[in-house]
């Protein structure tokens, strides 16, 4: 294959009339832009360029190599006119996997902001959980990940981290429940209740918090749905965990108190990037730290 650097050496040349002039004009030393002529002669098999005095001149097949260095240049100056364009955020690509809650609380008005400062910029969310959210920016099929961890489910220690905050968890009652005046409730209290649960990292986390607490919760439903939790709660067919972005995810359910738990217990959220991030996920990701 015929090297590119060494036929825009070429191209030089030609524009410039001798090999001293267009080693000045790309900053090289005369003898390796002679180097590099006499390297693609060999490679066509035909001479490329002729002496004429002090002019140096392209040879026939010089001057057809010519037309597809013009091109290749061309092309070229195309695609860093693009990579510009990308590096300033005029065009570009930025694909987001986010868990449910955040997507349905915290993550719109961040997101309003930067597609009207990036019009350009062509947005894609995915609304998953956590550990399906890793799997897809590993595979590098999402740009930016917001995902949850706790001392159950811990971060992950192979991707750039920025925490984002904590949502605490509160303990779901039906507001007929003897316990659903307290201010606050150690889980061992709900030891023999029905629990509702959510997704695996939601379950690992009250598996683990009731664990703490001296007891294995019973999971009679499982469900990702926060207002189907909170209306079974409401009809008395169980008690859950639920954070207060889940609460707030949800409209208002008549039927239910929301406590927090002693001692109170918290998920953290957090965003990822892979090691090597897009411009618009850095750029994103920079909103959301000043945020």
């Amino acid at each position: 294959m015929i090297d590119v650097e060494r036929l825009l050496i070429l191209r030089e040349v030609a524009r410039h009339g001798s090999k001293a002039a267009a080693a000045r004009s790309l900053t090289l030393s005369e003898p390796t832009v002679a180097h590099h002529l006499r390297a693609l002669e060999r490679r066509a098999g035909v001479p490329l360029t002729a002496r004429a005095g002090r002019v140096t001149r392209l040879t026939p097949a010089g001057e057809a190599l010519l037309q597809h260095a013009d091109a290749i240049a061309a092309s070229l100056e195309d695609a860093e006119r693009c990579l510009h364009r990308h590096a300033d955020l005029r065009v570009g690509r930025l694909r987001i996997a986010a868990f449910t809650s955040y997507c349905a609380t915290t993550l719109p008005r961040p997101l309003a902001q930067f597609a009207a400062t990036y019009p350009g910029v062509e947005i894609g969310l995915e609304e998953t959980e956590t550990d399906e959210a890793l799997a897809l920016l590993r595979d590098g099929r999402a740009d930016l990940v917001i995902g949850f961890a706790d001392s159950a489910t811990p971060t992950p220690d192979d991707l750039p981290l920025t925490p984002l905050g904590q949502d605490e968890y509160f303990a779901i009652l039906p507001d007929s429940h003897p316990l659903a005046g307290r201010t606050r409730l150690d889980l061992g209290a709900l030891a023999h209740e029905r629990w509702i649960s959510g997704c695996a990292r939601c379950r690992t986390h009250l598996v683990a918090h009731a664990a703490d607490s001296g007891f294995v919760p019973h999971i009679a439903f499982v469900t990702e749905d926060y207002i189907a939790a909170q209306r079974l709660i409401a009809e008395g067919l169980g008690v859950a965990l639920l954070t207060r972005l889940a609460l707030d995810a949800s409209p208002a359910i008549p039927g239910i108190v929301a406590i927090p738990t002693q001692p109170p217990t918290y998920r953290e959220i957090f965003l990822a990037l892979p090691r090597e991030p897009a411009p618009a996920a850095e750029a994103f990701a920079a909103l959301l730290r000043g945020a």
